[in-house]
């Protein structure tokens, strides 16, 4: 298969050549634009009075997706690229429009013989392909007059995609009847790809509705609909549409962020006048609110690698003052999708899939969560940056980058476990109710965010903060009974003159023998208690780590 290249020279004459795609596209990266007419449908040769006359039908179409943003050449080359049948995709001449070229051959499976032949097919495949490639690409489609001299001037591009095993459109009995039945679906609904969720999703044109995912209800429905209308259709002919890269993709998260990103005035502090909404004696709430809420949108944006937003702020109050709703109002409300406040955190496999799915997880009455919980898994988790879940529909466990972050509230003031250091929540205790009177700017917000990220600042803890963190923490932490028994048995000594160095056993045993069967305690839990108590020395020695105690009796 050659193309025909056609350039005028000097006097005005056509100087006509012929290439193989695979040179063209080679041309477009290092050639200036405009040098050149470009006929992919056809090999012709110049005639000794001037005329150009075809030898060869190669069975391709011109088509031109019109209005693209140049920073989006790409992402619409690609989306084209989607179709089997597109052949080449390549950014046209005035670098704001999109060339694809896409094959066609008739119902037997043979290239028409003439050009007579080939402009009828070419007619056919071309209203075919204005339909496909409108709806995968979400562009408009310029309308031309086709034929198999359909031409392109050269552009310059130095990323033209091509297919050398692109698949034909076949115009024959079945390539109409799924040209009508892809009409007639189009009039009546939109259809989209939600990638977030992994199913195609679908509302009703004309009205307000919402989207729905497309499952085996709708497909049902939609089929039955087609039916009435006179359509030769089954559900697997629906099924194959709304499941196949004709659907254009959606990502919310993307269409979100990337409207508010351009929002931002660039001088408002939007996140600090929301942390500001909540009132507390915390000095530092205010930068630890940021961080948290930078690393929630970086972690949207897919910039976390190693480790999620592992680090949760924890309102603490009594009922009444607005705890639960101002997590709520963290997002906008093409967003509420993204928010659960009702996950069980003990059903493991629920708490990933939830983390791929749903951008805020709201752990409401956190008190409620068992140690064992908060210390295990919970501890685990919150620290993930992909989790392995199955896609609602879907049939087999994947890898997804996980999504959400995490907030909580309680009514209870000590809440926290884990002896070995809290630093995976932020214990924020409430002086009075959260300020709701204003609402918030969502394109505000979020575009602030997204710029601050972009602009490198830090949207993680380090190490200071993280030890300010668990320090801070400790007014929150549950004492348990072990080391309550403790403090009833010994003292933490300052120096040796007042105590002795004794060994975990060793004051296990005491606080044993003095308290009697009362006393219910794991000795390796326990060592780990004291490890971790504030204040209390402790060195290693010939008989283990040991700790400077006092007794009280």
């Amino acid at each position: 298969m050659k193309f025909t290249l056609i350039k005028k020279n000097e006097t005005n004459g056509l100087r006509v050549t012929t290439r193989n795609i695979r040179l063209v596209m080679q041309r477009m990266k290092s050639r200036k634009p405009g040098c050149h007419e470009v006929y992919p449908g056809v090999e012709m040769r110049k005639c000794a009075d001037g005329s150009l006359t075809a030898i060869r039908q190669n069975g391709i179409i011109v088509l031109t997706i019109s209005e693209v943003d140049p920073v989006d050449l790409a992402k619409v080359k690609q989306a084209a690229m989607i179709l089997p049948t597109t052949i080449a995709a390549f950014a046209g001449v005035d670098r704001r429009s999109v060339k694809l070229l896409v094959g066609y051959m008739s119902e037997n499976g043979e290239l028409p013989p003439d050009e007579a032949t080939a402009d009828t097919l070419a007619a056919a495949a071309y209203e075919q392909a204005v339909v496909a490639y409108g709806r995968v690409t979400d562009k408009s489609i310029i309308r031309e007059q086709p034929s198999t001299r359909m031409h392109f001037t050269m552009p310059h591009d130095e990323q033209p995609i091509m297919n050398p095993e692109a698949i034909p459109l076949s115009l024959g009995k079945f390539g109409t009847m799924t040209l009508l039945l892809i009409n007639f679906l189009n009039s009546r609904w939109h259809f989209r790809f939600n990638t977030i969720m992994g199913y195609t999703e679908y509302k009703l044109k004309h009205i307000d509705a919402s989207w729905q995912p497309v499952d085996d209800r709708t497909t049902n429905s939609l089929t039955m609909a087609a039916r009435l209308s006179g359509l030769d259709a089954w559900d697997k002919d629906i099924k194959r549409y709304v499941q196949s890269g004709m659907i254009q993709s959606f990502n919310p998260i993307e269409d979100f962020l990337g409207n508010a990103r351009q929002k931002w005035d660039g001088k408002t502090d939007h996140i600090g006048q929301l942390a500001r909404t909540v009132p507390c004696d915390v000095p530092q709430w205010e930068g630890w609110f940021r961080k948290w809420l930078l690393y929630m949108v970086a972690q949207w944006l897919g910039r976390t690698h190693q480790y999620g937003n592992s680090v949760a702020p924890l309102l603490i109050s009594e009922q009444g003052n607005n705890k639960s709703t101002f997590c709520r109002r963290l997002l906008p409300d093409s967003l509420q999708w993204g928010y659960n406040d009702n996950l069980i955190i003990s059903e493991k496999k629920q708490t990933l899939q939830a983390m791929s799915q749903f951008l805020l997880i709201n752990l409401d009455e956190f008190n409620q969560i068992s140690p064992s919980i908060q210390e295990g898994f919970l501890k685990n988790v919150i620290q993930l940056a992909r989790v392995k879940s199955k896609r609602p529909y879907g049939r087999h466990v994947e890898d997804f980058p996980r999504l959400a972050s995490f907030i909580a509230t309680t009514n209870e003031p000590s809440v926290l476990t884990d002896a070995s250091g809290n630093r995976r929540f932020i214990g924020i205790r409430l002086t009075g109710a959260i300020d709701l009177s204003q609402p918030i700017d969502y394109e505000g917000l979020y575009g602030q965010a997204v710029r601050c990220i972009e602009q490198g600042e830090r949207y993680w803890f380090n190490d200071q903060e993280v030890r300010e963190i668990m320090a801070h923490n400790r007014q929150f932490q549950v004492k348990p009974p072990t080391e309550q028994w403790f403090n009833e048995c010994f003292a933490i000594a300052t120096d040796e003159s007042e105590g002795q160095w004794l060994t975990s056993a060793a004051i296990f045993g005491s606080i044993r023998r003095e308290i009697g069967s009362s006393f219910h305690g794991n000795l390796v839990a326990f060592g780990r208690i004291l490890s971790h108590m504030e204040g209390l020395h402790q060195k290693h020695s010939n008989i283990g780590k040991v700790y400077l105690v006092r007794r009280k009796h």
